[in-house]
């Protein structure tokens, strides 16, 4: 396999990772909004005892899904997500020239992914394709999203010291 067709391949995995987990990620998000904005709401129903707070939040959550868009983000990854794997389920079956315009036609519409994504995307599609020396350590807060994201934080893996033997 020549070096450009294994990186298009590579890219084509990855691109299906980020797709992939920035549906998850946001579909989540949307799902914790929605069932905190109705449980506050019905907080305020109940008359607590701070309706004002409670309704400030109810207002904020309001907003942060309204302007974050979190439904339609989650639900134009799962467009993309789906075209990848139906570009990975042909890709032995294309030659390089049509594996490329198949990848540039797609990417055209990608999600703008978190950072985050991006390095565990990487990493998995490392996994994916058997290159796990090429996998590099997450940050912190790359491990939280990969928890919250439905992945695990897949990170190569340390190796273990090894204890010297016990003396007699």
């Amino acid at each position: 396999m020549s070096p450009e067709r294994n990186d298009r391949e590579f890219t084509l995995y990855n691109s299906y990772n980020v797709e992939k987990l920035t549906e998850t990620l946001n579909a989540r998000a949307d799902r914790l909004c929605t069932f905190l904005l109705i449980l506050l709401g019905s907080a305020v129903l109940a008359d607590v005892a701070h309706a004002t707070v409670v309704g400030l939040i109810v207002t904020s959550l309001a907003a942060v899904q309204f302007v974050y868009r979190f439904g339609e983000t989650a639900g134009n990854a799962r467009t993309q997500k789906l075209r990848y794997a139906s570009l990975l389920g042909r890709i032995h079956s294309l030659d390089d020239q049509e594996l490329a315009e198949s990848i540039d036609r797609i990417h055209e519409h990608d999600s703008r992914p978190l950072a985050s994504v991006e390095a565990i995307a990487f990493n998995k599609a490392c996994l994916m394709r058997g290159q796990e020396e090429e996998m590099a350590p997450l940050s912190v807060s790359a491990r939280l999203v990969a928890m919250a994201a439905g992945g695990y934080p897949c990170e190569p893996e340390v190796p273990k010291k090894k204890t010297p033997d016990a003396v007699d």
